[in-house]
C-alpha cells in the first residue's frame, strides 16, 4: 500500500498560492502556454517570463517582456521559477545549481492532449493507483512509482533524481522470434535490441517521420533481417494524419497523411485462432498513439504473449491506464517501471513480461 504521507503532500498549486517569492515562467513555447493556462485555471498568477541569457532577444510572450534570469534576480532577489521545457541527462544538471538560489517547480502536463496527472487526479483515482502499485514486480519499480507520485503532486524536481536508467528486466529481449519496434526513430532502439538478442528471426521497425526514417534506414544498415517501414502503427490499417517535427515534435495530428498499420493485421493475427508470425517482443513509443497501438495488437498479445515495452508519458493518464489495459489483455504480465534522467518526468517506460 502507498504510504498516506505521499497523498498528503501539498499540491503544486497549493504551495504556489502561499509562495512569497515572485513567480515566473521559465521558458517559452507551446509547453509554456499549456502550463500558463493550467496555472490560471487553478488561480495562480505569474509575475513574468524569464529565459536563460542566450534565449532573450527582446521578445514578448503571453503579454510579458521576456527577461534574462540574471536581470530578474538582480532586481527581485530569489525567484520561484516554473519550468516550461524538458532537459535530458547532464543537460538538466545546471538546474541543481540554479535551485540553490531559486525555487524551481515543474508541472508535469501531458505532452499530447489535455489533462494532468496531478494531485486532484491522483486522489480521484486512488483505487487504480493502488492496484498498479501492487502489480509492480521489484523494489526499483515501486520506488520509481512513489517518486513519480510525489513529483506529480508537488512539482518538486528533486524527486526525479534517483533510479535513472532504462536497463530492461533480465531476459526481456531473449527470444528467437520477431521483434517489433514502433516509433523506431533513428534506429537507436533497434540497435539496443540487437545488443541484447542475436537469435531473433526478424525486426520490423515503424517510423512515420520521413526525415527520421532515412536516418533509421542508414543507421540500421548493418542489422540483419530488419524491415524498416515509413509509416505509423495504430488500431487498424489505413491512413493517419502526421505532423512531422523531426523528433518529439512529431506526432499524429494535423499534417500529411501517412500509412498506418495494426500489429495484428501486419503479423497475421486477424483473430485469436489465427496462425501468424510469432512475435517475441514489441516496443511502443508512439507519440500519443500508444493506446491505439495496443488496441491494434490485442490478438497478437493473446496469441504470442510478447514482452512489451511501452512509453507511459505522452498523455496525462497513460502511466495508470496503459499498464492496466495490458493487464486486462494478459493477466499474467509482470510489470517493471524504468525511467531515464529527465526533467520533467518524460521517458518513463513500462516493461511487461511473463518471464522472470
Amino acid at each position: 500500500m502507498i504510504p498516506e504521507q505521499v497523498y498528503s503532500l501539498p499540491s503544486l498549486c497549493e504551495s504556489l498560492k502561499s509562495e512569497v517569492r515572485p513567480i515566473f515562467l521559465y521558458g517559452m513555447g507551446n509547453g509554456a502556454e499549456k502550463i500558463y493556462a493550467y496555472l490560471r485555471e487553478n488561480g495562480i498568477g505569474i509575475n513574468g517570463v524569464v529565459a536563460s541569457e542566450g534565449f532573450v532577444r527582446g521578445q514578448s510572450f503571453l503579454g510579458f517582456s521576456v527577461t534574462p534570469i540574471s536581470e530578474a534576480e538582480s532586481r527581485l532577489g530569489s525567484l520561484c521559477l516554473v519550468l516550461c521545457f524538458g532537459l535530458e541527462g547532464e543537460k538538466s544538471h545546471f538546474l541543481k545549481e540554479l535551485a540553490k538560489k531559486h525555487r524551481i517547480v515543474s508541472p508535469n502536463l501531458a505532452v499530447f492532449g489535455e489533462g494532468a496527472f496531478d494531485k486532484k487526479y491522483i486522489l480521484e483515482n486512488k483505487e487504480k493507483i493502488e492496484r498498479l502499485y501492487s502489480l509492480l514486480e521489484d523494489d526499483k519499480s515501486r520506488e520509481i512509482f512513489l517518486s513519480l507520485l510525489k513529483y506529480n503532486i508537488s512539482g518538486d524536481i528533486t524527486y526525479l533524481d534517483a533510479n535513472n536508467g532504462l536497463v530492461p528486466p533480465p531476459n526481456f529481449y531473449s527470444h528467437g522470434k520477431r521483434h517489433i519496434d514502433i516509433g523506431a526513430y533513428d534506429g537507436d532502439t533497434a540497435l539496443e535490441f540487437v545488443s541484447y538478442n542475436r537469435d531473433y528471426t526478424d525486426i520490423v521497425a515503424f517510423e512515420p517521420d520521413k526525415t527520421t526514417y532515412k536516418k533509421l534506414v542508414k543507421n540500421t544498415g548493418g542489422i540483419r533481417d530488419i524491415l524498416c517501414i515509413n509509416g505509423a502503427a495504430g488500431q487498424k490499417n489505413g491512413r493517419v494524419s502526421f505532423a512531422s517535427g523531426g523528433g518529439r515534435a512529431s506526432h499524429c495530428g494535423e499534417g500529411n497523411d501517412v500509412d498506418c498499420y495494426s500489429v495484428d493485421e501486419f503479423c497475421g493475427y486477424t483473430h485469436i485462432k489465427a496462425e501468424g508470425t510469432p512475435v517475441g517482443s514489441i516496443k511502443i513509443d508512439a507519440e500519443g498513439m500508444d493506446r491505439l497501438v495496443i488496441y491494434g495488437a490485442v490478438n497478437t498479445i493473446y496469441c504470442c504473449k510478447p514482452n512489451i515495452c511501452v512509453a507511459l508519458y505522452h498523455r496525462a493518464h497513460d502511466i495508470i491506464e496503459l499498464p492496466l489495459l495490458l493487464r486486462k489483455h494478459n493477466p499474467k504480465y509482470k510489470f517493471y517501471l524504468r525511467k531515464k534522467e529527465y526533467i520533467p518526468a518524460w521517458d518513463i517506460f513500462l516493461y511487461a513480461t511473463e518471464g522472470e
